[in-house]
């Protein structure tokens, strides 16, 4: 699964799982016990997620769950490979479930049939799952899995104020809230769906609140302040053989990366490149402080195009 999506899914998910289980795969299981995901034999895979299952009739199995982001042509023997480690591992029936929540339509095969062996496992598609299931929630994590579900007839930007506006109510911490909305950004891109997220969330002012508040600034200032200065020191350190200039060079776009995902989120993420092309320190520590100014991104880019 992409890295981008990898974390914020594992995250959600992993409070969600019980949500999976009883609602769409229709487990009514009396324990779940988590397994350890690191699987080694020969050498080491780590699966998604790894359950010993307890069902009313006393017997047990293992499940094994997958998210994947992208159609791959080889994913019938990847799930092959982790069945044969898992049996080996644990001596226990296996139940695997791979969930596919990629934007482009589900092309993958969920089995293996050759003359001597025969290999089946399931997937669902995220499309196929109500969103009412995960909107209904009262826990954020839960919430937000909702952009990748299906719509039904709904539009599309309804969806998206009715769960921006579950987050508001579940969330009142704005920091923590503002995770979340960044959250639902990341996974909005999976259903072509971040513009209209973002003009949403810039109609609610669920951004624009946070930022005006005062303990929020000041909060922000000393950490961007000290993500700053640990990043010109790692860059120092790492730069001691290439020169001072050049260390603090890389020290400052360090900081620089984590000021923009921090008020920005992926937007700001997204010039890094173009920051990248700043060749001397004067102009990083002016970009540096504009920053901390900047109301958009734009006015970034603006500053970007006479530098670069």
């Amino acid at each position: 699964m992409s890295g981008r999506y990898d974390k914020i899914l594992k995250e959600s998910l992993r409070s969600v799982l019980h949500v999976l289980m009883s609602e769409v795969l229709g487990i009514k299981a009396i324990s779940i016990k988590p397994l350890k995901t690191k699987l080694q034999i020969t050498d080491e895979r780590e699966a998604d997620f790894l359950l010993e299952v307890t069902l009313h009739d006393g017997s047990t199995y293992i499940l094994h769950i997958e998210f994947q982001a992208t159609n791959d042509n080889n994913m019938p023997y990847r799930m092959l490979r982790y069945r044969i480690y898992i049996s080996q591992t644990h001596g226990k029936p296996v139940k695997q479930v791979l969930f596919y929540v990629g934007k482009e339509p589900l092309r993958m095969k969920n089995h293996i049939k050759d003359e001597n062996l025969t290999f089946r496992y399931d997937i669902i598609d995220f499309r196929s799952i109500d969103c009412e299931k995960f909107m209904s929630s009262n826990t954020p994590a839960e919430v937000i899995l909702g952009i990748l579900c299906n719509f039904g007839s709904e539009d599309g930007t309804i969806v998206i104020k009715k769960l921006l506006k579950k987050i508001m109510e579940t969330v009142k911490e704005e920091v923590g809230r503002l995770k979340y909305i960044r959250q639902l950004e990341v996974l909005s891109q999976l259903r072509d769906l971040q513009e209209s997220v973002c003009k949403e969330v810039s109609k609610m002012a669920l951004v624009y609140d946070i930022e005006r508040d005062v303990r929020y600034k000041q909060g922000m200032e000393k950490g961007i302040e000290r993500g700053i200065e640990e990043g010109i020191e790692r860059g120092i350190e790492r730069g001691i053989e290439r020169g001072l200039f050049e260390g603090k060079r890389e020290g400052l776009l360090e900081g620089i990366d984590g000021m923009l995902e921090l008020k920005f989120g992926l937007a700001g993420l997204e010039i890094m490149n173009i920051v990248r092309a700043i060749n001397t320190v004067d102009k990083l520590e002016e970009f540096k402080n504009l920053i901390k100014k900047a109301s958009s991104v734009d006015e970034l880019k603006e500053f970007l195009g006479k530098s670069v």
